[in-house]
C-alpha cells in the first residue's frame, strides 16, 4: 500500500489531466511514511500515543502507561489511519502491528481478532519482495527461540556473540535465501527437523499454553519464516480460529516472544447503531489489553462511539475506555498549505504551475472564517482537486515572479482576487436604469459586481452532489467561482443584461468577510469620491441620504388596486414556511419600498461578535450534548421564543388538565398545527394528559373546518430525542399512553450530538441576550443567528 490520504502518494509521472489531490483516503496504516507527512498534522497526539506504549512496556507490572488508547475523530477524514501508520513507523523496529477490522459475519470474539490480525498481516507487503508483515512476524519468533537456544549451551556455536548479534537483527536477512546473514538460515534448513524439538522447549518455558497445541504453532511459524506461501498460511489461519486449544491466545503470545503487540482496531462503522455488537467489542479489547506484552489501539469516529459506545456501555466500562481518549483536531493554514505543496512536490508538478496553482487556490481565503479546527485533511484535499480541475480548464494566468514567498500570495487588505471578462469595464461605464438610486461611483460599482459574482462557493467533491436538481436552477446562475469553459467570452451587451442577477451563498465564509471589510472601507470619506463629485457628500453620506428617502412616506395606492394585488397573492403552505421563518427572522425589519435598496442597519462589527459567540457556545456545549440526557427546559426556552418571534407563526400556550404550571405550547401555520411534547419519555402521567388536550385540539379543528368550509389542517405531535433515549421513546410508543388514532400525529424528531449542541448555544446566547451580558436583544440575535438553526425549523414544520 502507498501513502495516502494525509500522507503522499509516490511521485507521478509529469503529464496532461493528472490530479494531486484524487488521492485522499488512507486503507490501511502500513506503508505511511514519516518523512513524505505533514509534520505538524496531530504531532502531539502521535508523541502521546508512542510515550504511552513506551512507558507500559518498560514499566513492572502494570504501573505506567495505560492498558488501551481510545482515538476518536469528529468524522471521517480528519486522519485516524494515517496518524496509526504515523505509529507504525514511529515504532518501526521497536513493536509488531496487528491491524484489526472486523467483518459482519464475524462472530464477535478472540478467535475474530486473530484470524483477521493473521490475515492483515499477511496481505501487508514488508520491506523485501515476496516477503510480507505475517512472515517477517514468523521469522523474528523463530530467530528468538534459536537465540535462547545458543544463550543456555542447548545449541553449541562457534562464535555466539556473533551468532546472538546476528539473531537480534532484522529477522528477513536471516532467512531470506538473498539475505546478508542467510548462512545461519541455511543452517536452521539442513537441520531443521532436529531443532523443532527444542524450539518448541524453549517456548513452553514462556508460553502458558497446551502443549501439543505449541508444538504445532511453532512448526508452522518455522515453516513460514523459510519458505513463505499461502499453504502454511492457511495452516496459521486454521490453528488461530482454534478456540478449543487456545489458539488465538497463544498466537498473540508468541508474538510478544519477539516485540511487543500492538493491537490497532480500525474501521467499526458498519456497527454503527449496533450497542450490542460495541458491548462485545468493547468487554472483548478491554481483555485483551490486560495480557502482557499487548496493547489496544481503539479508532473510532465520533458518531459511531455515541451511537454504538458511549452511553450504551455501563458506567465502569466506558470510565476504563476514555481514561485515556485522545481526540483529533483538523488541520490549520500552515498545515494545509504544507500538505499543498508537498502534493504538488511529490506529484511532479513544475515549480511555476505549483505556484500558480497555489495563488489560484489561495489557502489564507479558504480558512478565513471557518472555526478553528473544523477543516479536516480530506475535506480540504477535495476542494483542491476541485480547484485543480478548475485550473486545468482555465487558460494560464501571468508567471509571478520568483522573489514572491508563498505566504505573500494572499490578497492584501482583503480583496478578493477575480477573474475580470471581457467587456467588464465597459458595463462599468453603464448608467443606471431609469428611477434607480446609486450610492457608488462607477468604479467601486464595477468592483462590488464582480465581488458579488465571486461569492458562491464550488460545489463539493461529495457523491451526493451529482444528483440531478428536483428543480432546473436559475437562468444565468453558475454555482463556481469560475464561469464553465463553455462560455464564451465574446457574449453581446444584449444577452448579458438578459442573465439574472448574480446569485450567492450565505456559507462562503470568506467571500463574506472580504465584503464586510470593503463595506467597512466605502463608509469612509474617499478623496476620489470627493473629487469626483465636486467635494459632494462622501459615500457614508450618500447611504444616509439612501435610507432617508426610504423612511419618507410614499402615496397610498387605490382600494381597488390593493385588493387585486392581494387577490393574486398565493396562499402560504406548510413546505414553504421553513424557508418563510429563517427568511423572515435573518431580515432587518425596516420597511423598503419597491426599488430602493434594502441595508441592515446592525453592525457588521456586533454581527461578527455575535457569529463567534454563538460558534464558541455551540463548541462548548458538545460535551453537555455527548455526556447529559435531552434538557427539554432549554428546547422550551428556544421554541417560545421562536413562535412569538416568527410572522408566519401563531404561538399560544395552553395549561394541561389536572397538571398545574404544565403547559403545552402550540404553533399554528397555514395548515398545519404542531402541538410540542417536552418532558422525560418516563413521565406516563404527562404524556398520557397531552394526548388527550392533543385529541380535544385535533376536535375542534374539525368543527372549526366544518362550520368555515375550509380543509381541515393537519395536527402533529412533535417531540425530540437522542441516542441516549432511544429506549425510553420506544418503550412510549408502543405503551397506551397514545391512542391508535393519535400516533399517526405523532413525530419524533431525532437530534445527533451536533444538532442539540447548536440549540443549546441559541438558547444560551439568548439568555445572556436577556440577561444583559450581551450588548445585544433577543430579537437581534434571532435576526442574526436564524440561519444556523435552519434544520431545525425545517424538521419541526414538514408534515406529519
Amino acid at each position: 500500500m502507498h501513502p495516502s490520504a494525509l500522507g503522499l502518494p509516490p511521485a507521478l509521472p509529469q503529464g496532461e489531466g493528472l490530479n494531486p489531490f484524487t488521492d485522499d483516503v488512507c486503507a490501511g496504516p502500513f506503508g505511511v511514511a514519516e518523512n513524505r507527512s505533514v509534520p505538524g498534522m496531530n504531532g502531539d497526539i502521535l508523541g502521546q500515543l508512542t510515550t504511552t506504549i513506551d512507558e507500559r512496556q518498560s514499566s513492572t507490572g502494570r504501573a505506567g502507561g495505560q492498558p488501551l488508547l481510545l482515538l476518536t475523530a469528529p468524522r471521517a477524514g480528519y486522519g485516524k489511519t494515517h496518524l496509526l501508520g504515523r505509529l507504525a513507523a514511529a515504532a518501526n523496529g521497536q513493536v509488531v502491528l496487528v491491524p484489526l477490522a472486523f467483518r459482519l459475519e464475524d462472530t464477535i470474539g478472540i478467535s475474530a481478532v486473530a484470524v483477521r490480525g493473521l490475515e492483515s498481516m499477511a496481505r501487508a507487503e514488508a520491506s523485501r519482495e515476496g516477503w510480507t508483515r505475517l512472515r517477517e512476524a514468523c521469522a523474528g519468533v523463530c530467530a528468538v527461540l534459536v537465540r535462547r537456544l545458543i544463550e543456555n549451551g542447548t545449541l553449541p556455536c562457534a562464535n555466539p556473540e556473533q551468532a546472538l548479534r546476528v539473531l537480534g537483527g532484522d529477522p528477513v536477512e536471516v532467512f531470506d535465501v538473498n539475505g546478508s546473514a542467510r548462512l545461519i538460515g541455511d543452517w536452521v534448513r539442513r537441520f531443521e527437523s532436529q531443532l523443532r524439538r527444542p524450539m518448541t522447549e524453549q517456548a513452553m518455558k514462556r508460553v502458558p499454553a497446551i502443549p501439543t497445541a505449541l508444538a504445532s504453532w511453532v512448526n508452522a511459524m518455522l515453516n513460514h519464516a523459510l519458505d513463505g506461501g499461502m499453504s502454511h498460511m492457511a495452516v496459521l489461519r486454521m490453528l488461530a480460529a482454534d478456540e478449543s486449544n487456545e489458539g488465538p491466545v497463544t498466537w498473540l503470545r508468541l508474538l510478544g516472544l519477539w516485540r511487543p503487540v500492538v493491537l490497532l482496531v480500525d474501521h467499526l462503522d458498519a456497527y454503527y447503531r449496533n450497542p450490542e455488537a460495541g458491548l462485545r467489542i468493547a468487554s472483548l479489547l478491554l481483555d485483551m489489553s490486560e495480557m502482557d506484552g499487548v496493547h489496544v489501539v481503539l479508532s473510532l469516529n465520533q458518531d459511531v462511539w455515541q451511537a454504538t459506545f458511549g452511553h450504551h456501555l455501563p458506567s465502569a466500562m466506558e470510565d476504563r475506555l476514555t481514561a485515556s481518549q485522545m481526540l483529533l483536531r483538523g488541520i490549520g493554514e500552515s498545515e494545509a498549505a504544507t500538505l499543498l505543496r508537498l502534493r504538488l512536490q511529490h506529484a511532479g508538478i513544475p515549480a511555476d504551475a505549483a505556484q500558480e496553482f497555489t495563488a489560484f487556490l489561495d489557502v489564507k481565503r479558504y480558512f478565513l472564517g471557518r472555526p478553528l479546527g473544523s477543516v479536516s485533511a480530506r475535506t480540504f484535499l477535495r476542494h483542491a482537486a476541485k480547484q485543480w480541475d478548475f485550473f486545468q480548464q482555465t487558460l494560464a494566468s501571468p508567471v509571478m515572479p520568483g522573489s514572491i514567498s508563498p505566504q505573500s500570495l494572499a490578497p492584501n487588505e482583503g480583496v478578493l482576487p477575480l477573474m475580470k471578462e471581457e467587456g467588464a469595464e465597459s458595463k462599468a461605464e453603464e448608467k443606471p436604469a431609469s428611477g434607480e438610486l446609486t450610492i457608488f461611483d462607477s468604479s467601486t460599482a464595477a468592483q462590488m459586481k464582480l465581488m458579488a459574482e465571486g461569492l458562491a462557493e464550488p460545489t463539493p467533491a461529495l457523491p451526493q452532489q451529482d444528483e440531478a436538481p428536483l428543480l432546473p436552477p436559475p437562468a444565468g446562475l453558475n454555482g463556481n467561482h469560475l464561469p464553465p469553459p463553455s462560455q464564451a467570452a465574446a457574449e453581446t451587451p444584449a444577452a448579458e443584461e438578459d442573465e439574472a442577477p448574480a446569485q450567492f451563498s450565505p456559507s462562503s465564509a470568506g467571500a463574506f468577510e472580504n465584503l464586510r471589510e470593503m463595506l467597512g472601507k466605502l463608509r469612509q470619506p474617499s478623496a476620489s469620491n470627493a473629487a469626483e463629485s465636486n467635494g459632494a457628500h462622501s459615500v457614508a453620506e450618500r447611504l444616509a441620504d439612501v435610507l432617508g428617502a426610504a423612511a419618507a412616506p410614499e402615496p397610498e395606492p387605490e382600494p381597488a388596486v390593493v385588493a387585486a394585488a392581494a387577490a393574486e397573492l398565493p396562499a402560504p403552505s406548510t413546505e414553504a414556511a421553513a424557508p418563510a421563518i429563517a427568511a423572515a427572522v435573518a431580515a432587518p425589519p425596516a420597511f423598503v419600498p419597491h426599488s430602493r435598496l434594502s441595508i441592515s442597519a446592525a453592525p457588521n462589527t456586533e454581527r461578527d461578535a455575535l457569529l463567534g459567540r454563538y460558534e464558541a457556545l455551540r463548541l462548548q456545549m458538545a460535551a453537555e450534548a455527548v455526556s447529559l440526557p435531552l434538557d427539554f427546559t432549554k428546547l422550551a426556552d428556544l421554541i417560545r421564543l421562536a413562535g412569538k418571534r416568527f410572522p408566519l407563526v401563531r404561538f399560544s400556550e395552553h395549561e394541561l388538565p389536572g397538571m398545574t404550571g404544565r403547559y403545552a405550547m402550540c404553533w399554528s401555520l397555514q395548515g398545519l398545527e404542531v402541538v410540542f411534547g417536552l418532558a422525560n419519555f418516563a413521565d406516563g402521567s404527562y404524556w398520557r394528559t397531552l394526548a388527550g388536550f392533543a385529541a380535544g385540539r385535533l376536535a375542534e379543528l374539525n368543527q372549526d373546518s366544518q362550520a368555515s368550509g375550509v380543509a381541515v389542517p393537519r395536527l402533529k405531535i412533535t417531540t425530540f430525542k437522542t441516542d441516549r433515549e432511544q429506549q425510553s421513546w420506544a418503550i412510549l410508543q408502543h405503551s397506551t399512553a397514545f391512542p391508535e388514532e393519535l400516533k399517526t400525529h405523532v413525530d419524533a424528531i431525532h437530534l445527533d450530538t451536533q444538532n442539540v449542541a447548536a440549540l443549546y448555544a441559541m438558547q444560551r446566547i439568548i439568555k445572556e441576550a436577556e440577561s444583559g451580558t450581551l450588548e445585544a436583544t433577543p430579537a437581534q440575535v434571532m435576526s442574526v443567528l436564524a440561519r444556523e438553526l435552519d434544520f431545525f425549523w425545517k424538521r419541526v414544520t414538514r408534515a406529519a
